[in-house]
């Protein structure tokens, strides 16, 4: 079973915008069994496809002491065939204050989930986690569960100047969990530019494996959020639309070294 999260500290880099389409495009296109875990507290991914979290979340089962049944009960089908979908809730935001109740949080929740459903032949083949831009209870606990991280990257000075720190605190879970590695940055909205070029420069010679795709800025993204429609749907024959097929292809039979 194959785990990514999509990570990146900063906000607006398209975390959100790649985790649905590419779950999507998996599930729908490349006929895989596929789970989505939303770990951010904004409940972007859950909203776009239509779960409801009061039917089971992440929240609930990072506080919930480990019970198999339970556990596997959080988890729910979307209306697409083929891709399942755990919610969050806003209650994510409540697992980092000091005091929760007396509740305690288990960090390898997500872990013992796809521990439980490899075990009993439920395994996915992909599990994708839409991180939130922080680095928190449930990040950590996606990061213990994952084998490969991608980075949505939008090729700004901002972006770059915070790779650093993404990168260090990769290697810091590394030390927990050693199978752990970044596969590569995925640029997102990318255009034809001298100073977006520059930084794809810089981004490419910074030793940080980078896609070989990029997604190109598309309107089209906006309406797709609106629509609740992934673009393969709303609006397949979109640059956006063209390029998430194209990294999909790229994820599944390329081959990256990661760091």
């Amino acid at each position: 079973m194959r785990t990514i999260c999509v990570l990146n500290l900063k906000g607006g880099t398209g975390k959100t915008v790649t985790a649905v389409n590419l779950a999507y495009i998996l599930a729908a296109e490349h006929k895989q069994r596929v789970l989505l875990i939303d770990a951010d507290s904004q409940c972007n991914s859950t909203e776009f496809f239509g779960v409801d979290p009061d039917r089971g979340n992440l929240a609930q089962l990072m506080t919930a002491p480990m019970d198999p049944a339970y556990a596997v009960g959080q988890i729910q089908k979307t209306q697409h065939k083929g891709l399942d979908m755990l919610a969050a809730s806003m209650e994510l935001m409540d697992l980092d204050l000091t005091k929760l109740e007396n509740k305690a949080v288990r960090a390898t929740a997500i872990s013992e989930l796809l521990a439980h459903l490899t075990e009993t032949d439920q395994a996915y083949d992909t599990v994708l986690v839409d991180c939130p831009p922080a680095f928190n209870a449930a990040t950590a606990s996606a990061l213990l569960a994952a084998q490969e991280v991608i980075i949505p990257m939008k090729l700004d000075a901002f972006s770059l100047r915070g790779m650093a720190n993404l990168i260090r605190q990769v290697k810091n879970m590394r030390k927990i969990n050693p199978a752990l590695n970044v596969r590569g940055c995925l640029v997102t909205m990318y255009y034809k530019d001298s100073c977006i070029d520059e930084a794809l420069q810089t981004l490419q010679n910074s030793g940080l494996p980078v896609f070989a795709t990029k997604i190109r800025r598309s309107r089209r993204v906006d309406g797709m959020s609106f629509a609740q429609q992934p673009l393969s749907v709303f609006s397949p024959r979109s640059a956006a639309g063209i390029d998430y097929r194209a990294f999909a292809r790229e994820l599944i039979g390329g081959v990256h070294h990661g760091i």
